[in-house]
Parts: C-alpha cells; structure tokens; sequence
C-alpha cells in the first residue's frame, strides 16, 4: 500500500520511534527543575547576603567559565547559544552528516522519519511524458513514494572527536504503466538499509565552549547491510528498488559552521566513493554532495532555518547478472531483446539535483530538539530518462544524554553547571 498511514509495517517503525517521546520528557523535565532549583537557591543566598550586609570579600569569586566566554558590549538583542549548546544540534540542520555533534562525554540520539515523493518523468533538464517512453519501453514508472527512518547514535571523547553509527529501514513503493493498454502494476521493496559508521574530527575553532566559527573534517564508511537480492515472484526488481549498494564505500567531508547569534551559516562538502563492484558485477555510481545553509534563532528554543542542497550522482557500472545474463526486466526474460523499462537500463541513472529545504527546529524539553523540513527541487538535471523529485519531507528526534565526566552534568557539590542550560 503506497499510504503512509495504510502501511502497517512502516506505521510500526513510526511507532517504535516516536515512543520514546512517551518517556524522556519526565527525565528532562526533572533536569530542567534541578536547574530552576539551583538558580532559585542560588538567587535565595545572594539576597540574604545583601539583607546580613555581608563584606564583598566573602561573595563569591567568578567562575573559570568568564575566561573562555565573554559577552558582546552593548549587546540589543537576546544571546543564544543554540538549542543545546554552542556547538550541537542547535546550529546545524539535522540532515547534515555529522550534524548533532554534543559536549565531550555525552551521548546522543537522532532519529528520522522522512516521506519522499517523485512523480513524472524527465530526462536531462526536460519533462518527458510517459506516451514518448512508451515509444523506447514497454512499460514506464509513474510515480514513487520512498519511507525511509533511521536511528543513530554517537559520543563525542573530547572536544575535537566524535565518532557514531547510522542504521536505516526503507520501503519503496513504485507505480508502473503498461505501453498500449495503459495497465497499471506495482513495484514494492522493503528492508534494512546500508549502515554508515563516521568519525568528525575539529580541525578549527575559535573557542571550544561556544565557538563562531569551526571546521571539521567528516570521515567514514557504509557498510552494505541492505540487500541487493530484492525480486517479484523470482525476477530480480531494478536497480531504484534495491535496498542497498552491495559494496563498501569510504565517505570524506569537510564541514564549517559559523554564528553571530542570533544567526547561524554554514556550508559542507562530502564525496561518497564506490570503489569496486558488489558480488551482482554493478557498482553504484560515486555521490558528491554540498549544501549552504543558513538559520535564525528566534527564541531561546525556536530557530528557523533555509538550506540549499546539492547533489550529483555518477552512472552505474556494470549490470547485474540477472539482467545481463538471465534476462531479468527484458522484453521476453531474453537478454538480447530490449529492457522492459527505463529501470533496468544503467544508463538512465545518477544526474545533477539541487533542493531547497525549509525547516523548524523546536526545543520542548531540556536538551531535546525536534526538528521539521520541506524539501522540493530548484534544478534537476538527470542522466537518461528518470522518475524526477516532487518533494521530500522529514521529522528528526534528537536527544542529548550528559554522562557523568560531562562538563554539564548534575554536580553534586553545586547542582547543574554554569552551562548546563
């Protein structure tokens, strides 16, 4: 079923993710009282020293914390440091590798949800109707909805390395039509997704509390846990509908962020290489992207952001045994007659995309952020004929878990740190 809601095994997944929203907010929100009760007690003793006219020698010293963060001069306008904190998910879009990054010794959560959509066909920068595909395949897609969710976690060990694992869960539903008698059939697949293991390393920053600026470098590897056997009744299904890439791929990026509260900018390169062939005898074609982004704290736990996405994705390489030496997705199952459809042709993948992303990132609880986008295409120029993007939408959870040796963790001695926000 091509619904969302209709789906019972996608609703499941959604379910399982969103349930944790059923607990944490009792844990944080306690975090958020122990911060209000320090503050107030805090308030409490510097008034009753003023009331006793206690000397000025017994208040107390000022905290370390003024060496490394200082406040503008004749500041007019509110000083935020980001929905967490200065440098984690409060001044990155959360769809952005590495994005999320916490305080030394904490842990964090990410997961998504996200809907996308193509409807139509184009190929190069034009729009191509089905009727002229029909004239070059029997049969053509129509429409394809992709569900994708996915769950990370990481740990930063120190203020210059974090390191995290990604795993995903897809299902892909496509709608075909039949040349001539305009018979409509569908595709579906579903399954765990490649698994992206990646390290961010601070290459710079002006300030390791609450910097303006930095620059990372992002380095990691897919690990192909997503299956490249999917099939209908036998017949091995096209490539667009596989779960996974069959190979190991290496990822490098280079991120930088920078602020100037209320405002926060960035841009980010990574290339994506496959380098070899899968055990199918077909490699995916290599993914560069980029993005600029920029964002704007409205209120301590508000921010809106615009992001420009780019993406370019080579050709496959190679075919899969199935299709080349079997006959799967050719007229008759004969590997010397023509390819049924536009999917089974290697040569009508990969192309140059551009995306705008609007988005919101929200903080209901102590130091959680939900995050919405809307995605659609400003560009697309695609190799071959292709399904072409209509719009993409998404839903981030993220959750940050202070441990013990964090610099924001409850103190004993003191309640919360200074910064513990």
């Amino acid at each position: 079923m091509s619904s969302f809601f209709y789906n019972s095994k996608y609703f499941l997944q959604f379910f399982l993710w969103i349930l944790p929203l059923m607990f944490l907010p009792d844990k944080c929100l306690a975090d958020l009282n122990d911060l209000l009760k320090y503050e107030d007690k805090h308030d409490s003793e510097k008034l009753t020293r003023l009331a006793l006219n206690e000397p000025d020698d017994e208040t107390e010293k000022p905290t370390d914390i003024s060496k490394e963060l200082t406040l503008p001069k004749n500041l007019n306008y509110p000083l935020f440091l980001g929905l967490c904190c200065g440098k984690c998910g409060g001044n990155m879009p959360l769809n952005i590798p590495g994005a999320g990054t916490p305080e030394p010794h904490e842990l964090r959560i990410k997961m998504n949800l996200s809907w996308g959509r193509m409807v139509g066909l184009r190929r190069g920068t034009s729009n191509r109707s089905t009727s002229d595909a029909h004239g070059q395949y029997m049969m053509a897609p129509r429409k394809m909805n992709m569900y994708m969710s996915n769950l990370s976690i990481g740990y930063a060990f120190s203020d210059r390395f974090f390191a995290g694992i990604m795993g995903m869960y897809m299902n892909k539903d496509m709608e075909m039509i039949t040349r001539g008698n305009g018979v409509r059939s569908s595709m579906y697949s579903q399954g765990i997704g490649d698994t992206m293991i990646m390290t961010k390393t601070l290459l710079y920053a002006d300030d390791f509390l609450a910097p303006t600026s930095q620059v990372s470098l992002l380095l990691g590897v897919s690990i192909p846990t997503g299956s490249i056997d999917q099939d209908d009744k036998g017949a091995l299904l096209p490539y667009s509908m596989q779960i996974g890439s069959g190979t190991f791929d290496p990822l490098i990026g280079v991120l930088y962020e920078g602020s100037r509260t209320p405002f926060w900018w960035g841009s980010n390169i990574s290339y994506l290489a496959r380098t070899y062939e899968n055990y199918k005898s077909y490699n995916l074609g290599d993914e560069f992207r980029y993005d600029f982004y920029g964002m704007y704290q409205m209120r301590h736990n508000l921010l809106g952001e615009l992001q420009i996405k780019g993406k370019y994705v080579g050709e496959i390489d190679g075919e899969a045994q199935e299709i080349e030496q079997d006959g799967d997705g050719h007229m008759m199952s004969n590997p010397n007659m023509p390819f049924m459809s536009n999917l089974f042709d290697p040569d009508n993948y990969g192309g140059s995309t551009v995306d705008l992303t609007a988005g919101v990132q929200w903080q209901p609880f102590h130091n959680q952020i939900l995050n919405v986008q809307f995605s659609f295409p400003l560009f697309q120029n695609l190799h071959g004929t292709q399904l072409e993007r209509d719009f993409n939408a998404s839903l981030t959870y993220y959750v940050e878990f202070p441990l013990r040796k964090s610099r924001r963790s409850p103190k004993k001695s003191k309640g919360l740190d200074i910064m513990g926000f």
